[in-house]
């Protein structure tokens, strides 16, 4: 069974687990995915961080921004999901967002259609800005230093 990210040192991440170590710096997960995407099948769906913090509702407003200013491959963003109903937050790739808004994303739940011939670059470029995302997180929150918030167990 692989280690938690709770007993890893940054060095010992695999590149899908850093965005999860990264805000765990910020706050108590109530839930989280902690691979952004399968390593195996890349083009499987395109890289996303699916969380929720416990008790943390200013953080969101804090990240929104952080995110949102972040300059790589790709213009990333963060959102509730529309599809949880414990109100779990979304980081992903605005392309990806915005695609999942049209109606043929709705009629079908296709995001290869809907994307169609930049679906596997999207995919490509989001796993090369992960280290680079985590390290702007890092930076705007001075969280180099900082130490993990153990996972919160809903009551």
């Amino acid at each position: 069974m692989p280690k938690s990210i709770y007993f890893k040192q940054k060095e010992e991440l695999l590149p899908e687990e850093l965005m999860a170590y990264t805000l765990a710096k910020l706050g108590s997960y109530e839930w989280n995915r902690t691979e952004m995407y399968n390593p195996n099948r890349i083009y499987e769906h395109p890289a996303g961080f699916y969380f929720r913090f416990h008790n943390a509702d200013q953080v969101y407003e804090q990240l929104k921004p952080c995110i949102e200013q972040f300059k790589g491959s790709l213009k990333w963003t963060i959102h509730v999901s529309p599809i949880s109903k414990n109100k779990n937050y979304v980081i992903e790739p605005a392309d990806v967002y915005h695609a999942k808004q049209t109606e043929a994303y709705q009629a079908n739940m296709e995001l290869e259609e809907v994307l169609q011939a930049s679906y596997k670059e999207i995919c490509e470029l989001a796993i090369q800005d992960i280290p680079l995302l985590c390290n702007h997180v890092e930076q705007w929150f001075e969280l180099e230093h900082k130490k993990l918030y153990p996972p919160t167990i809903p009551s």
